[in-house]
């Protein structure tokens, strides 16, 4: 009887953890069309959802450009790829940590290519250790979000004039964070910003949340300013689901072995990285007429952001200090305008 007993309850808890793993997962996009023609440019698309969303644009015929750091494996999973889908999957390395890496490959990008039509901002990363990049900035910023501004800024003057669009990866732990009216005082100073994580705040979470709001609000700023000067090009960003990609790597010991043990159950509550990469691919899919403006995407649809979100004085502010910051480096990107405080 106890046998019984215990046979039963296995089976319905794995019952609800399917059922709970099928919620989590969310739609599979059905919004696809034929992309010969098209050249696409995938940021951190050597694994994870950036990957999976390669694969699926490579089968519409895009032309796909992996930007990715890592050139033996990037190129490794480009091989393992059908011959049909190889010939049009090309890499160019982009490590985000550097600018210069950054100004290399977009030399690189128009030199070979007439046009983009469609940049995918995937690349990310957490960490639970706070480093400096070779250009002065903590990690975790630089990667998630002032490079991405810069790739973006620099690309700018390189989209197709028919019809283009920008897809930003933000987050929904955007709500988490805890950036307020001037904080941009951190934004160009490692130290203060070292502090600010090792003493105030968790500098694994609140920092990763904390990009993630300043690339929505890096997307609204960019999609106001295309609707006035080019309303060709189309701007988005989305939250793509938890998924337990490599973002989630812990590099302490301690961290690991938590991680290691929670992660079967955590495993139910997030998405795998095919229904991750959805929504970035019904943003791809979608013709510019059908999408919102600056707008945050979740789950195939359009959807509000957090108050935080909308707070155009914030906005503002932070903004600016990453407009200063870039523009006193690059002359090019002067006709980028100040917001009005």
């Amino acid at each position: 009887m106890t046998l019984i007993f215990l046979l039963s309850f296995i089976a319905i808890l794995a019952l609800i953890l399917f059922l709970i793993k099928r919620r989590t997962n969310g739609p599979l996009n059905s919004n696809k069309k034929d992309l010969t023609g098209k050249l696409i440019i995938i940021t951190g698309s050597s694994d994870g959802i950036g990957f999976e969303a390669a694969k699926d644009l490579l089968n519409s015929n895009a032309k796909v450009i992996f930007a990715c750091r890592n050139k033996t494996k990037t190129e490794g999973k480009i091989n393992e790829l059908p011959e049909k889908l190889r010939k049009n999957a090309v890499f160019v390395q982009l490590d985000l940590q550097k600018f210069k890496s950054i100004e290399n490959f977009v030399k690189e990008i128009k030199s070979n290519y007439p046009k983009i039509d469609i940049l995918i901002n995937n690349a990310g990363m957490s960490s639970t250790i706070l480093n400096k990049t070779e250009d002065g900035y903590l990690n975790t910023f630089q990667v998630n979000y002032l490079s991405t501004v810069l790739l973006t800024l620099l690309l700018f003057d390189h989209f197709n004039e028919n019809e283009s669009k920008i897809i930003n990866l933000s987050s929904i732990l955007h709500k988490n964070s805890k950036l307020t009216y001037g904080d941009s005082k951190y934004l160009n100073n490692y130290d203060l910003m070292e502090k600010l994580y090792k003493e105030e705040r968790n500098k694994t979470f609140d920092a990763y949340s904390d990009s993630k709001l300043l690339v929505l609000y890096f997307t609204q700023y960019l999609a106001d300013y295309c609707e006035k000067k080019c309303p060709y090009l189309k701007v988005v960003c989305l939250h793509p689901g938890v998924i337990l990609t490599k973002i989630f790597n812990m590099e302490k010991l301690f961290l690991k072995i938590v991680f290691s043990i929670i992660k079967p159950i955590l495993y139910c509550f997030a998405k795998d990285v095919v229904h991750g990469a959805q929504t970035t691919l019904f943003l791809s899919y979608s013709d510019n007429k059908d999408l919102v403006s600056g707008g945050y995407y979740d789950n195939l649809k359009l959807e509000k952001c957090s108050l935080k979100g909308k707070d155009e004085k914030l906005r503002n502010e932070l903004v600016n200090e990453t407009l200063n910051i870039l523009k006193s480096k690059y002359n090019e990107l002067e006709k980028f305008p100040l917001l009005s405080n």
